[in-house]
């Protein structure tokens, strides 16, 4: 596809002049009011409604001086030609287009698909407005819960586009702390404190956003509700995953080729889990420590300033403020003896890891018992380290512990034994076990309709059943070394 064609081979000319800048804030309030969340779509776009919004930009004093000159009185008629002027340039260029109304026929106007796509991206640059970052973690869960109701493969489509945009949606936040931080550094090296960004980033975007996303809307909240839902998708028999595969290749022939002769559907599933899965291991943890940097920043620039103390009370205020008053020769008399005394005194920063504490010299070490080992010693120690190993679990020992089970067919949490504490706490890590890296190799687990119900727990049951080909060859060599 050609973009630069008419009507848009001077698609982005209206952006090179003088007022770019009311321009793009024209093109950020036309889309706001047609395709906005504040929208209202019974509202046609009319030339009159374009006009509205360019006089209503040249309300603002900033934007004005960007059309006429600063100070200069300007008559209603002369703002209308500017507006029908910026009308027609965004007409020429491709960025508005005539469109006849279906219903009436009327002649109107409407954003062109460039227009709309670039005049949106103007639009989700403004950082004043609160955005729920997880909005597609929450859509990709849904729509996964749709396809299983379903099974419709253009639902499975929208949730691996949903899922794709995970991980840009927390580098954008990553990108915003970094920013926060370079300003930052910028107002430090003026000398100034940046109070009105660090005031909005805790009144406004933290509170409202940052909070909720990353404790009751984060990313891991919604993560095992996905692999839930991808071991549903991925349960599905061969006939029905026949019917699927052939509508997705049917919808994106693109699968064909990406997938390489595996099931379109089962490829979908494992590149939507391994997008979650980077969003959540690698940079929800990225963005934690970006905020970190940057409150912790923004703390050692405040506590730095305050220490400096340059109050009129203070005794460098009082003093500052004497040598104000005083006459030239006596102030460089003063500065003179002040010179005579530094001038062999030495001034070093103390490295980043260097910690001030306040040691009372006075007070004397306290004497530490004699360390004693004999028997007793020996089996306490013993009896610790027992205590603390008791229950304490790999993956690995737990499936083996589960294959057992399985030789005869498939079963269920609740089949399960639990006679003693070891065998409950491997019915309660068995799901997570399964879907480990190695788990997935060797046994499939799929939520059931019920519960299980024992003296010690009461959880959501599943049904474990062994892979085809890893799963028994995993049971007849631990058969085998039991043997």
């Amino acid at each position: 596809m050609q973009f630069f064609i008419p009507p848009r081979e001077n698609f982005f000319r209206p952006l090179t002049h003088e007022n770019r800048e009311l321009c793009s804030f024209v093109l950020r309030a036309l889309h706001e009011r047609v395709h906005g969340a504040n929208a209202d779509y019974a509202e046609v776009l009319t030339r009159e409604l374009v006009l509205e919004v360019i006089q209503h930009a040249l309300a603002n004093p900033a934007m004005r001086d960007m059309a006429f000159e600063a100070g200069q009185t300007v008559r209603a008629e002369e703002e209308r030609t500017y507006a029908s002027d910026l009308l027609r340039k965004l007409k020429e260029h491709g960025w508005l287009e005539d469109y006849r109304d279906p219903i009436d026929l009327r002649p109107t106007l409407k954003l062109s698909r460039a227009g709309k796509a670039f005049s949106e991206t103007f639009a989700n640059l403004d950082d004043s407005r609160a955005k729920t970052r997880q909005r597609n973690m929450r859509s990709a869960r849904k729509a996964l819960a749709a396809f299983i109701a379903t099974r419709d493969a253009d639902e499975l489509l929208d949730a691996h586009e949903f899922a794709s945009r995970v991980v840009q949606d927390l580098q954008d936040d990553i990108e915003y702390f970094r920013h926060l931080i370079q300003s930052l550094t910028r107002e430090a090296l003026a000398q100034k404190i940046a109070w009105n960004e660090f005031n909005d980033f805790i009144e406004k975007r933290f509170a409202r956003e940052y909070a909720v996303r990353l404790v009751a809307d984060s990313a891991e909240r919604h993560r095992g509700q996905i692999n839930e839902a991808l071991e549903d998708v991925r349960a599905l028999d061969g006939e029905q995953r026949a019917g699927v595969d052939a509508h997705l290749l049917q919808r994106a022939p693109w699968l064909e080729q990406t997938a390489q002769g595996r099931s379109p559907l089962l490829w979908l599933a494992d590149r939507i889990e391994s997008m979650v899965d980077a969003a959540c291991g690698l940079k929800l943890p990225m963005l934690r420590s970006e905020m970190n940097n940057y409150v912790r920043r923004f703390t050692s620039l405040l506590r730095q300033a305050l220490s400096l103390d340059y109050g009129a009370e203070s005794p460098l205020g009082r003093t500052m403020a004497w040598l104000k008053e005083q006459p030239e020769p006596a102030r460089e008399g003063l500065l003179d003896v002040l010179a005579r005394r530094l001038a062999t005194a030495e001034i070093r920063l103390p490295g980043g890891v260097l910690r001030w504490t306040v040691r009372d010299r006075e007070s004397e070490a306290v004497a530490h018992a004699p360390l004693i080992v004999d028997e007793t010693s020996r089996l306490n120690a013993l009896l610790r380290r027992a205590e603390a190993e008791a229950f304490t679990f790999s993956d690995q020992q737990v499936l083996h512990g589960l294959l057992p089970h399985l030789q005869g067919g498939p079963i269920t949490l609740a089949a399960l034994p639990v006679d003693t504490a070891e065998d409950a706490v491997r019915v309660l890590h068995a799901v997570g076990a399964a879907r480990s890296a190695e788990g997935r190799r060797l046994i499939q687990a799929r939520k059931m309709a019920g519960q299980v119900r024992t003296t010690y727990f009461q959880a959501d049951d599943y049904e474990l059943r062994v892979e085809p080909q890893d799963g028994m060859d995993e049971i007849s060599s631990s058969t085998s070394r039991r043997h």
